[in-house]
């Protein structure tokens, strides 16, 4: 999931905006730079924990897995070699995600309230790099500055995105020759994940039955919770 679709979720389970920005903030990791070792707000680091708990039930869901084993499939046929027909399949399937949650608008005000925390929220986290703090913030001046990321509902835009998050992962990479194709297939799939969207987000929240206590939704107590840079996981594909 990316970081859109991981704060629509966790607004379903809690109406803490820090909630929700920690189940993005582990999306955020790789441009800001670094390892997230701290995070000393409660509601932050169950945020991040639900994040890392919502992949795992998103990636091995039946209809995730389906969608991307056809996308390689496409993608391949399409032309491309099978490294970067895989990383483009599993990263487009989430970008396009996201566009598809995003025209649905009870998640909006969330995600904004969650951007809108994310300031005061830097104090409570600590990070591998001193470097890492000042990029953290100039994210968070872009993000908020851009509001609903709306070029994930423009598939175009989307591909390019593939592209540029794949470019660094030679494996991975997607060869100039295959970017028209790549937006061909961003195209033609949008239609199918705008359809199966609530599905999958639907399969996603019954895997994920239980796994977030019920107290999220009263305060929280003050108290220091380190998160192991092991859970925070730094070969993930991400976009922005």
């Amino acid at each position: 999931m990316n970081y859109f679709a991981h704060a629509w979720l966790a607004s379903r389970r809690g109406d803490d905006p820090r909630f929700a920005l920690g189940a993005m903030l582990p999306d955020w990791v790789p441009w800001v730079g670094g390892r997230l070792e701290r995070v000393d707000d409660p509601a932050l680091a169950l945020g991040v924990r639900f994040h890392h708990q919502s992949d795992a039930a998103f990636h091995t869901g039946a209809r995730f897995s389906a969608l991307v084993r056809e996308a390689v499939e496409r993608l391949s046929a399409a032309g491309l070699e099978r490294g970067p027909a895989r990383g483009a399949a599993h990263v487009g399937i989430e970008l396009l995600l996201d566009g598809a949650l995003l025209d649905e608008p009870s998640g909006h005000a969330p995600y904004l309230a969650a951007l809108a925390a994310a300031p005061a929220a830097a104090r409570h986290l600590g990070w591998s790099r001193p470097e890492s703090a000042p990029r953290y913030e100039r994210v968070v001046e872009r993000l908020s500055e851009q509001g609903l990321p709306l070029a994930y509902t423009d598939s175009d835009q989307v591909a390019e995105r593939i592209a540029r998050t794949l470019a660094h992962r030679p494996r991975l990479r997607v060869r100039p020759d295959d970017r028209a194709a790549l937006a061909r297939w961003a195209r033609d799939v949008q239609p199918e994940v705008n359809a199966a969207a609530f599905a999958l987000i639907a399969e996603t929240e019954a895997r994920l039955a239980g796994t977030v206590p019920i107290e999220l939704r009263s305060s929280f107590a003050n108290e220091v919770i380190h998160i192991p840079s092991s859970a925070l996981p730094h070969t993930r594909l991400r976009s922005h």
